[in-house]
C-alpha cells in the first residue's frame, strides 16, 4: 500500500498562512458589506423621517376627507421632496389614495395593514425597483386617526452600492490571497534555506569524519538554536566514535597477547610427544592467560550491561558505613602482602539507596586499584563522610605522580596507569570504567586526582537516601573481591 504524500514544511506553512489570511479576509469583507449595508439603510431611514415629517405638517386634518393645505408652504415643500426623489401619498382610513405629488409610487395590496417603515418591491416603465416606504397614521388632535401619508424613496442606488461593493470584494479577495500565497511562500522559503544548507551538510557528514562543523554566525533564534544543537550533537558523536574506535583497538590489544601466549604454548605442546606430566605443566601455564581471558570478557559484558541498563538492578537501602568496614578487612590481607597499610576513617550512619551486589563492586574496584598501584611499603586512607546531602567516599594511596592524561580519561576503557601496560598486576583495565558507570546509575560521579608527592586520590559520590529510611534491608557480613 502506498504511503500518501505529505506536504513539505514551506507548503504546510504557505497554506496555514494562506486559510488563516483567508478567514480573516474573508470575516472582514463581510463585515465591511453588513456595516456599509446597514449605514446605507439608516441614511435612507432617516431621510424617510425627515420627509415624512415635512409631508405632515402640510395636511389639513379637520376636513373630510383629509387633504394637503395649497399655500406656498406646500409649493415649495412637495416640489423640494419630488426633485429628491420621494414619492408622497396621502391615504384614507381604508387607505384609498387622497392626494399625492412627487414620483409615482404603485402601492401592493397587501400593504393594507402596515404602519412604520417597510422595503417593497414596484415596476417603473417596466423596470422592478426596490422602495423604502414610511406608514404614518395622520391622527387629529382628538386621538381620531383621519388617514395615512406614506412616503417612499427608491433604494435602488443603495443596492447598486452594495452590488458594487460586493463585486469589487469578489476579485479583490482572491487576488489578495494570490499575491499573499506568492508572497508566504517565497518567505518560507527563504526562511527555511538555512534549514536546507543543515540538511545538505548532515547528509554530507560521513562516519570517517565527524570534524567537521557548520558554524553558526547568525542570530539566537531558532534556527540558530538548532545550528548549535547540530554542531553540539556532531562533538558528541565524534567523541563517541573516539572512545570506541579506541575501544576496539584496546580490545584487539588486550586480546592478541593472551590468544598469541595461548597459541604459542598450544603449538610448543603440539610439537611431540610428552608424557603426563608435561601435558599438565603445559595446562598450567596456559591456565592463568585463560583466567585473564574470563575476566576480560565478564567485565567488558558488566561494562556493556551497565552503558545500556540492562544489568539486574534491585534499589535497596545500603549502610555504606559498614559495608566500607568489610571491604577494608576482607582486603587487608592483601594489602599486607605488599607491605601496605589501610588507614580507615568512616563516619557511621551512612545509607544510600542503590543497588548492593554494584556498590561493593565498585568499592571493591577502587581499593584493588589502589593496593595495585601503590608505592610499596606505602599507606592507603580509605574515608567516607557526610557532605551536603551526599556520601563522599575517598580512596587515595602512595605512589608515583599522576600522569593529567590519565585524569582527564577516568571512566575509559582499558585505562592502566602505566604506559606499559604491564599486566603484573593482573587487571585488564576496566575496574575505574565499571566503577564509574557503577557511580553513574546510582546519580552519583567519580572522579581522579593526583596528591601533592605522588599518589591518587578517587573520589566517589553517591546521594544519601531519604530520612525515613532508617535501616538497611541485607546486613553486610562478608564480601567477596
Amino acid at each position: 500500500m502506498r504511503s500518501r504524500r505529505r506536504l513539505t514544511v514551506r507548503a504546510a506553512l504557505t497554506a496555514w498562512y494562506l486559510l488563516v489570511l483567508c478567514l480573516v479576509i474573508v470575516g472582514f469583507s463581510a463585515a465591511l458589506y453588513w456595516d456599509q449595508e446597514q449605514t446605507l439603510s439608516a441614511q435612507v431611514d432617516r431621510s424617510l423621517a425627515g420627509a415624512s415629517g415635512q409631508a405632515m405638517a402640510l395636511i389639513d386634518k379637520h376636513v373630510e376627507p383629509i387633504k394637503f393645505v395649497d399655500n406656498d408652504a406646500y409649493q415649495h415643500a412637495s416640489r423640494h421632496l419630488a426633485q429628491a426623489g420621494y414619492a408622497v401619498m396621502l391615504l384614507s382610513p381604508s387607505r384609498q389614495i387622497l392626494a399625492r405629488f412627487g414620483r409615482t409610487l404603485d402601492l401592493p395590496s397587501d400593504q393594507s395593514t402596515t404602519v412604520g417603515l417597510a422595503t417593497i418591491e414596484t415596476t417603473f416603465e417596466g423596470t422592478e425597483e426596490h422602495w423604502r416606504v414610511s406608514w404614518e397614521p395622520v391622527v387629529r388632535h382628538d386621538g381620531v386617526t383621519v388617514g395615512y401619508l406614506a412616503t417612499g424613496l427608491s433604494i435602488d442606488a443603495v443596492e447598486q452600492a452594495l452590488h458594487s461593493l460586493y463585486l469589487t470584494l469578489l476579485w479583490a479577495v482572491p487576488m489578495t490571497l494570490g499575491v499573499a500565497g506568492f508572497a508566504g511562500y517565497g518567505l518560507a522559503r527563504l526562511a527555511m534555506r538555512p534549514v536546507d544548507r543543515m540538511t545538505q551538510f548532515a547528509r554530507s557528514v560521513g562516519a570517517s569524519d565527524l570534524s567537521t562543523r557548520l558554524d553558526y554566525q547568525g542570530p539566537d533564534d531558532e534556527l540558530g538554536r538548532l545550528a548549535t544543537t547540530l554542531d553540539d550533537m556532531l562533538a558528541r558523536l565524534e567523541a563517541s566514535f573516539s572512545r570506541e574506535r579506541r575501544f576496539v583497538a584496546d580490545a584487539a590489544h588486550e586480546l592478541r597477547t593472551p590468544l598469541a601466549a595461548l597459541k604459542g604454548r598450544l603449538d610448543v605442546v603440539r610439537q611431540r610427544e610428552r608424557d603426563a606430566d608435561a601435558y599438565r605443566a603445559a595446562l598450567d601455564s596456559i591456565e592463568p592467560e585463560v583466567e585473564r581471558l574470563i575476566r576480560l570478557v565478564r567485565d567488558l559484558l558488566m561494562l556493556a550491561r551497565l552503558e545500556t541498563e540492562s544489568a539486574p538492578w534491585d534499589d535497596e537501602p545500603i549502610d555504606v558505613s559498614q559495608l566500607c568496614e568489610r571491604i577494608v578487612e576482607q582486603m587487608l590481607p592483601l594489602a599486607h602482602e605488599r607491605g601496605l597499610s589501610i588507614a580507615l576513617d568512616v563516619e557511621p550512619g551512612l545509607i544510600v539507596m542503590g543497588s548492593f551486589d554494584h556498590l561493593l563492586r565498585a568499592l571493591l574496584n577502587l581499593l584493588d586499584n589502589a593496593i595495585k598501584y601503590a608505592a610499596p611499603c606505602g599507606q592507603i586512607s580509605f574515608a567516607a563522610h557526610k557532605l551536603e546531602g551526599t556520601c563522599r567516599i575517598q580512596v587515595s594511596n602512595d605512589g608515583g605522580p599522576l600522569d593529567a592524561a590519565l585524569v582527564a580519561r577516568v571512566g575509559d576503557r582499558f585505562l592502566r596507569g602505566d604506559a606499559g601496560r604491564s599486566s603484573d598486576t593482573g587487571g585488564v583495565g576496566l575496574g575505574l570504567a565499571i566503577a564509574a558507570e557503577i557511580a553513574r546509575r546510582h546519580c552519583g560521579s567519580l572522579t581522579l586526582s593526583g596528591k601533592s608527592g605522588g599518589g591518587a586520590v578517587a573520589v566517589l559520590i553517591l546521594p544519601l537516601a531519604p530520612a525515613k529510611i532508617l535501616e538497611p534491608k541485607r546486613p553486610v557480613v562478608s564480601v567477596r573481591a
